[in-house]
């Protein structure tokens, strides 16, 4: 799962190849919630509505990169600790880590709750750091 998680947080969301192959990976009734913290942070159900929210993102930076730090197995869900690294179109970059949740359904991601706070997402999914 790892792979599929490193390559699929990383496909550019402007190019119409990614969503071409985004049902190899994503349920179709996928679900992405962003952390509560981001300003104007929402749930968004279905495969279209994640091409939105990422499309934005990418949208509003120059450049924008998701690195696999570390993962682990949860069961139905596996937390993923992610170095989110961008340029802003100022020039000006910014990085943090942060957490994903994808819960796995059939082989695919049903979902990514992304958590800014990473023991907040280790005490979600009952592991300890």
């Amino acid at each position: 799962m790892r792979e599929v998680l490193e390559e699929g947080i990383n496909l550019d969301p402007r190019l119409e190849s990614t969503w071409e192959r985004a049902s190899e990976w994503l349920a179709p009734d996928f679900e992405y919630r962003e952390d509560p913290s981001l300003p104007g942070a929402g749930v968004h159900m279905g495969i279209p509505a994640f091409r939105e929210a990422v499309t934005a993102y990418y949208d509003a930076m120059r450049e924008m990169h998701l690195e696999v730090e570390e993962c682990f197995d949860a069961g139905d869900r596996v937390l993923v600790v992610l170095r989110w690294w961008a340029r802003g179109k100022s020039g000006v970059e910014a990085e943090m880590i942060q957490a994903g949740i994808f819960t796995v359904r059939n082989g695919k991601v049903a979902s990514w709750q992304v958590v800014f706070d990473c023991d907040e997402a280790f005490r979600a999914v009952g592991l300890r750091r």
